[in-house]
């Protein structure tokens, strides 16, 4: 899930709970990429693009979230 006005998106975690990055100065992710990294844990994170192969500087704020929290954070303004 992706809010490419914010630079927000909804990462889905290997515990099959969603984690809401902001990627920073970075193009965000397209629908589909695999992203590896440290994703449940709050704060400033690199990740990496796995389909892309390259890394990516994110700002994690939130963690353990559902996907119905994650698309309501997605959509705040």
């Amino acid at each position: 899930m992706i809010n490419p006005h914010k630079q927000f998106l909804a990462v889905k975690t290997p515990s099959d709970e969603y984690s809401v990055i902001e990627v920073l100065e970075m193009e965000t992710p397209e629908l589909g990429d695999v992203l590896s990294g440290e994703l449940e844990s709050l704060g400033g994170e690199t990740l990496i693009n796995l389909t892309k192969e390259e890394s990516i500087d994110v700002f994690i704020q939130e963690i353990y979230a559902t996907k119905e929290q994650a698309l309501r954070l997605l959509q705040a303004p």
